[in-house]
């Protein structure tokens, strides 16, 4: 999705656009399928929350007890900086699954306990 699109959007929209975005990407990743477009696709609805600023990202919160697996993984991965004891567990909690997500989970796990990735 291009910036200039998601640019239409209000907060509230794109936070379920992100939703709807993760669950994708989480599932094409389990079922072993291509992902680069949702990839990209959640990618670009993470920068446009970006640049909105604080405000916005923390719109992501209730993300974190979405009913959805997925949608809670990637919620907390971009929460970490802001909610970082319950995005963590989040993350642990998906690492433990035994599925390809676990796998990016644990790898996720990894950069940050080593410092490769630091939360913003």
């Amino acid at each position: 999705m291009k910036s200039r699109y998601l640019s239409q959007f209000d907060n509230e929209q794109l936070i379920v656009k992100f939703a709807w975005a993760a669950d994708k990407l989480g599932n094409a990743i389990n079922l072993w399928l291509p992902t680069e477009r949702e990839t990209e696709n959640l990618l670009s609805i993470r920068n446009e929350i970006r640049l909105r600023g604080p405000k916005a990202r923390r719109q992501l919160i209730p993300l974190l007890e979405h009913d959805n697996r997925f949608v809670r993984y990637y919620a907390a991965q971009q929460l970490l900086a802001l909610e970082p004891k319950r995005s963590r567990q989040i993350i642990e909690e998906n690492a433990k699954q035994g599925d390809a997500v676990a796998g990016d989970a644990g790898m996720f796990l990894y950069f940050l306990d080593s410092g490769v990735y630091k939360p913003e």
